[in-house]
């Protein structure tokens, strides 16, 4: 994650990992808690940008754009996560994530 994303959110993604390790969640994991939500959750915790998140995830191999935007849609849905508009001086707007950590606790149980 670094060079994309900083130290918090390496270190968010690393607790998030082993959170969602227990075998409780093992069902869950090819739909929805994988390592590409995984990834949106620790970001969110920190307001990182989306493109950022997508960029490592597509220069490491974790996965496409198409699939970043799956599993956000999925997390937003659930109000997991939520989208802000950053507007940038020139482009499209970004999308920062923010994280709903009250619905991440009532839908995991994850602190």
């Amino acid at each position: 994650m670094s060079g994309y994303l900083t130290e918090q959110t390496i270190v968010d993604f690393i607790m998030f990992s082993k959170a969602f390790d227990d075998t409780r969640y093992s069902v869950l994991k090819t739909k929805a808690i994988d390592k590409v939500s995984i990834a949106l959750l620790a970001a969110a915790k920190n307001g990182e940008l989306f493109y950022d998140v997508v960029q490592w995830g597509e220069d490491n191999n974790v996965a496409s754009k198409a699939t970043f935007s799956r599993r956000k849609d999925f997390l937003v849905n659930l109000s997991v996560i939520h989208e802000e508009s950053v507007k940038t001086p020139f482009g499209r707007p970004k999308i920062r994530l923010k994280l709903n950590e009250p619905r991440l606790k009532e839908y995991f149980g994850v602190p």
